[in-house]
């Protein structure tokens, strides 16, 4: 007889890491690009758009996979996505008076799942240090990624 797992808030990790995918993808289909160039300052190729945002995706599910034995690990890329969803969707689209592409699944997603993640990796006793380590870790990745695409 096997062991009971105990059931933990784990599973909003591998949902963060879904919507990932379904964020890039709601960008590429509405926009993002061009959006991103006029309002960032960015000009993202296609293939470099795809190829970055498919590398997140597997970072993201890898790093689910290690749930709580890896919790810093696990949490950046929840904080990221927070960051993502607050800081280059969710207060463009207050500033500009437009919807910013991306914004949808930033909102309906990103914003309670990743939220999710942090509030069940509390719960579920991830030390406080660790969240903060993985908090700081979230914010350079999607910052340092926006400064990273301006410079190219």
């Amino acid at each position: 007889m096997q062991p009971v797992r105990e059931r933990t808030n784990e599973w909003a990790l591998w949902v963060v890491a879904v919507s990932c995918a379904l964020h890039a993808t709601e960008e590429l289909f509405t926009g993002w690009q061009a959006w991103a160039k006029e309002t960032l300052g960015i000009s993202a190729p296609t293939s470099w758009f795809i190829v970055a945002n498919a590398i997140l995706v597997v970072v993201a599910l890898i790093t689910a996979s290690g749930g709580w034995r890896r919790p810093t690990a696990a949490l950046v890329v929840p904080c990221a996505t927070l960051v993502n969803a607050l800081a280059f969707h969710i207060t463009p689209t207050l500033i500009q008076g437009r919807v910013a592409p991306g914004l949808f699944t930033a909102a309906f997603l990103y914003l309670p799942f990743s939220s999710w993640a942090l509030i069940g990796a509390a719960r579920d006793g991830v030390r406080p240090a660790a969240m903060a380590k993985a908090a700081f870790g979230g914010i350079v990745l999607a910052v340092g990624v926006v400064f990273a695409a301006r410079a190219v």
